[in-house]
C-alpha cells in the first residue's frame, strides 16, 4: 500500500495525459480488430508465446531454438499476417482525421430513390447490391468497375440489375455527393469465419467490404426477394422498408436511430 501510495502521490500531469492516451490507442485497436479473424490468430501468437515460455522453462532445447529464430522474425510475420487489419485501421485513422467537405452531402432524396428501388426489385426477385460511399473512399472500386457518373434515380438503379443488362453483375457505388459513380464493381469476399454458409456470394461481398470500409450495403436477395443491409462487419437480414429508411438516414445524415423508430411507432398508434 505504501509503495502504490508513493506512486500516486508522485504522479504528474503528463503521466496521467500518457496513460490516458495509451488506454485510448489499445481501445481503439481493440474496437478494430472486434468481430474481425485477428483476435483467432492472436489467440493462436499467444498459445506459441506460452509454448516457448514453456520450453525455456523446461530447458527444451530444440524447441526454443526453433521458437527463437521464429521469433526473430516476429515483425515480418506479423505485417503479413495483418496486412489487411493494418490498411483498415490506417485508413479509418485517416478518415477520423479528414474533415467532411460540405459539398460532399448527399441529396436529400437518395434514400427515398435506393429504397424504393430496393423494394421494386426485391418484389421482381432482381438481385442487386447497391453501396453507399460515407467517409472512406472507394476509388479503389470504382476504378474497376464502369463509370457512370449520374443521378441514381430508383428506375436507373432497376434498369442495371434486371438480367438482360450487361451491368447488372457486380454492385453500383454511390459515391459521397450522391452520383452513381460506377456499375460492375467487384467488392471483396467476407474471410470470416463466422459467417453463415448459407449465405451468397452478393452477400458475402457486401459484408466484406463492410469489414474494410464504413460503406453501408443495400443488398437484394434474388431467390428470398428480401432486402439486407451491411454496414460495419454486419449484415441485418430480411429488414422492412421503413427501417431501411431509418438506418439509412441515421447512417447518411446522422439523424438518431433510436427517434426514428419512435417516431414509427408513435405514427402507426395513430393509424
Amino acid at each position: 500500500m505504501t509503495r502504490l501510495y508513493e506512486l500516486v502521490t508522485n504522479l504528474r500531469l503528463r503521466d496521467v495525459i500518457d496513460i490516458a492516451l495509451l488506454s485510448a490507442i489499445i481501445y481503439g485497436l481493440l474496437l478494430l480488430i472486434k468481430g474481425t479473424r485477428t483476435i483467432p490468430i492472436l489467440l493462436g501468437l499467444t498459445v506459441l508465446v506460452v509454448a516457448y515460455g514453456l520450453a525455456s522453462f523446461l530447458n527444451l532445447d530444440a524447441i526454443s531454438f526453433l521458437m527463437s529464430n521464429l521469433f526473430s522474425s516476429a515483425v515480418v510475420i506479423l505485417v503479413v499476417l495483418f496486412q489487411a487489419d493494418i490498411r483498415n485501421a490506417l485508413a479509418q485513422v485517416g478518415m477520423t482525421t479528414m474533415l467532411r467537405e460540405l459539398s460532399a452531402t448527399p441529396p436529400v432524396d437518395l434514400i427515398d430513390e435506393v429504397a424504393t428501388a430496393a423494394y421494386d426489385m426485391a418484389q421482381k426477385r432482381i438481385g442487386a447490391s447497391i453501396v453507399l460511399e460515407l467517409e472512406t473512399g472507394l476509388r479503389n472500386y470504382t476504378e474497376r468497375g464502369k463509370a457512370i457518373m449520374a443521378r441514381p434515380t430508383a428506375d436507373l438503379l432497376v434498369s442495371i440489375f434486371v438480367t438482360a443488362s450487361p451491368l447488372h453483375d457486380g454492385a453500383v457505388i454511390i459515391n459521397r455527393k450522391g452520383q452513381l459513380a460506377a456499375a460492375r464493381c467487384i467488392l471483396p469476399l467476407s474471410m470470416n469465419p463466422a459467417t453463415s454458409a448459407f449465405l451468397g456470394t452478393r452477400h458475402r461481398s457486401a459484408l466484406g467490404l463492410s469489414e474494410e470500409t464504413d460503406a453501408v450495403i443495400v443488398v437484394v436477395s434474388e431467390e428470398r426477394g428480401v432486402v439486407s443491409l451491411a454496414h460495419g462487419g454486419t449484415l441485418l437480414r430480411d429488414i422492412d422498408e421503413p427501417e431501411l429508411r431509418s438506418r439509412l438516414t441515421h447512417y447518411l445524415q446522422g439523424a438518431d436511430l433510436n427517434d426514428s423508430r419512435a417516431e414509427r411507432a408513435r405514427k402507426a398508434e395513430m393509424a
